[in-house]
């Protein structure tokens, strides 16, 4: 089960989801109570190695994210919005993880290679319907580390994304709910 813990905004934590067993570590860019700003950033994320590193991103535009990514150092973005034709300048560079809140109907153009995120809280944290679906996602919104075993058991998704459900205040992880999320996600 590929597992990201996202909203990162301290390197101890992104430290803590590496040693759990993260497969990735998401930082928001969008407005958010867990923003980060690529100057505060730079001077650890380049310390971080062996997960793959997650821009979160909404409405920026692609410029500033191709740019932010590059400096970065990060390996996928994460778009909040529907794609956009001037959103292809990144596919050149990295991977591509395209959230819904929906897994109906979803328009993604088929020849954008990108991993389907569905979170039907839109960043909220809330829990959603979890239900299967045909082809493969990532599940967001509302897990916890003691919900996300069953979450996976309803909804098989390919992977879970993880932010205020391992956290003490917004931004602030916990250590103990990140390895027991982990460890309950792969189990």
């Amino acid at each position: 089960m590929w597992v990201k813990i996202c909203g990162i905004t301290r390197y101890e934590d992104a430290c803590i989801a590496l040693e759990a067993g993260a497969d990735a570590i998401g930082f928001v860019f969008a407005r958010s109570t867990r923003r980060v700003y690529p100057h505060l950033i730079d001077a650890w994320i380049h310390k971080i190695t062996k997960v793959e590193k997650v821009g979160v991103f909404m409405q920026e535009d692609p410029k500033y994210i191709l740019e932010t990514a590059t400096i970065l150092g990060l390996q996928t973005i994460q778009l909040h919005v529907p794609f956009r034709p001037d959103h292809r300048i990144l596919l050149e560079r990295f991977q591509m993880i395209c959230a819904v809140t929906g897994l109906d109907g979803i328009v993604i153009p088929k020849d954008i290679p990108c991993r389907i995120l569905f979170d039907p809280s839109t960043g909220t944290g809330t829990a959603g319907a979890w239900r299967r679906c045909d082809i493969p996602y990532i599940l967001a919104g509302g897990l916890t580390p003691e919900n996300v075993r069953q979450a996976i058991s309803q909804a098989g998704p390919a992977g879970v994304d993880v932010s205020s459900g391992v956290e003490t205040s917004p931004g602030i992880k916990d250590s103990e709910k990140i390895r027991k999320f982990i460890q309950e996600a792969k189990a």
